[in-house]
């Protein structure tokens, strides 16, 4: 056993640290228009990334399958599904991830700071998804951003892209 653990040290002392970078930005309200109280921003790991975008596709398939008459008359009705969807998928990644030890949960969902202000540290070079959820006046909001982390530079984002 003793042998067993020391072969495991000298091969994880033998590798390079993983590199990490830095994600650090703001959340923007259109103009003329003001963010109500802080934003919750999550971080999505690529496999969470994979499974938000499966999620939302699958809500949105399912909503037009059960609405397309309506959705032809009321166009506008498919806006108010569409949010609804990303909402839940939201609600389901975060779940999964809530149940999931290693999806660094405490690490990956964070508060802006009062001017709309956050940072990620210690990311783990890749692809990730940011979502950023808060409110406009009366109005749940959703923002959405993609970001490739592959240097140690931190990436500074404003997140403008509202969902839908």
């Amino acid at each position: 056993m003793l042998h067993t653990l020391l072969m495991a040290a000298l091969l994880l002392a033998g590798q390079e640290p993983q590199q990490t970078g830095i994600i650090t930005g703001a959340v923007v309200a259109p103009a003329q228009q003001e963010i109500s109280g802080s934003v919750q921003v999550i971080l999505l790991a690529p496999r969470y990334m994979d499974l938000w975008n499966t999620e939302v596709q699958k809500r949105l398939d399912l909503y037009w399958q059960q609405y397309q008459p309506t959705f032809r008359n009321r166009k506008e009705f498919f806006s108010e599904f569409s949010k609804q969807a990303h909402r839940d998928a939201t609600n389901y990644v975060l779940t999964r991830m809530r149940r999931d030890a290693s999806s660094k949960l405490s690490e990956y969902l964070i508060e802006t700071s009062a001017d709309g202000k956050f940072e990620f540290k210690n990311i783990p070079f890749g692809e990730y998804k940011i979502l950023a959820l808060g409110r406009i006046g009366n109005q749940d909001v959703m923002w959405q951003e993609f970001v490739d982390v592959r240097s140690t530079i931190p990436h500074f984002l404003e997140l403008k892209k509202r969902v839908p």
